[in-house]
């Protein structure tokens, strides 16, 4: 018995414009998806510039926002996208302006 089996992949623009758009919705929800602690807490690590710490926090919000689970292959690129989003949110900036302060303050 002789078995053969051959896959071809086709992405056509339309694949590539929904796959933009799901990623979008996902980055979205990486910042609108945070509770209010998280964010507390995403202020104080970036004040003090530990991108360690931040990956646990982004992880966890990451599982609940991915729409499709190819989107876990492009996790680094989705994660790097959320801060940058969070960074420009006015809830968050006077989170990060007290954290800075605070961490100025310190001895």
């Amino acid at each position: 018995m002789l078995v053969i089996t051959d896959f071809t992949f086709y992405h056509s623009s339309d694949f590539e414009t929904a796959q933009a758009a799901m990623d979008r919705q996902t980055v979205d929800c990486l910042t609108r998806g945070l509770t209010r602690d998280e964010k507390v807490g995403i202020a104080r690590l970036t004040a003090l510039h530990d991108r360690e710490g931040l990956a646990p926090i982004y992880g966890d919000v990451l599982a609940r926002c991915v729409v499709r689970s190819d989107q876990w292959d492009r996790r680094p690129q989705l994660v790097t996208s959320g801060p940058q989003l969070l960074s420009q949110h006015p809830e968050f900036r006077p989170m990060l302006n007290t954290s800075t302060m605070e961490l100025a303050r310190r001895p």
